[in-house]
């Protein structure tokens, strides 16, 4: 299972209100700003936001974004369900009836474990929780580096699952070098 670029977004730009909560209303545009988030995208996520009444978002001058529940009782399970729908590690864990070998597969017990210490996480971590540690990451940043640290989002562009550059000619983790990946030979 992988986390969607569009959940982490989400989740970024709930960080970000939940570090300005304290200001009133914030500007789209520069949560989009702060955290590398395109600010089309930014307007996208607030609107299944709003609906689920965890922000309220105003237009016009004096309008913005707040937060309108409590940071700690969104989960992080919570944001990624609502942009990706029901997580699971493999599909027939998520819906019944998909693998013939379900009553007789020995893997089944491996990846319901799996799925719940994930779970488990994902549900016992929160807005707030992320916005601590974030508080956390700028507080350790290299004295003179402030502006820097507050300007980044509140996850490195690796932990947001884009890709690192890589030294040419080294190889990916599907093999093939820097520059290849996603290309297949041509068949004739």
């Amino acid at each position: 299972m992988l986390v969607t670029r569009k959940a982490e977004y989400a989740i970024s730009a709930l960080v970000d209100l939940a570090l300005h909560a304290g200001e009133g209303r914030v500007a789209s545009r520069d949560i989009a700003r702060r955290q590398g988030i395109p600010l089309s995208l930014v307007v996208q996520l607030l609107g299944p936001m709003r609906r689920a009444g965890w922000v309220e978002a105003v237009r016009g001058p004096g309008g913005g974004v707040r937060l309108t529940r409590d940071p700690s009782g969104i989960s992080v399970r919570e944001v990624i369900e609502m942009f990706e729908g029901p997580l699971g590690v493999t599909r027939c864990l998520v819906r019944e009836g998909v693998c013939e070998n379900q009553p007789h597969c020995p893997l089944r017990g491996v990846w319901a474990r799996a799925q719940a210490r994930m779970l488990e996480v994902l549900d016992g971590t929160t807005i707030a929780d992320l916005a601590r540690a974030r508080r956390a990451l700028e507080g350790a940043a290299p004295a003179g580096d402030s502006a820097a640290a507050a300007s980044r989002g509140p996850a490195s562009p690796a932990c947001r699952g884009r890709p690192q550059a890589r030294p040419a000619g080294t190889q990916h983790a599907r093999g093939g070098k820097a520059g290849e990946r996603g290309r297949r030979p041509r068949t004739s």
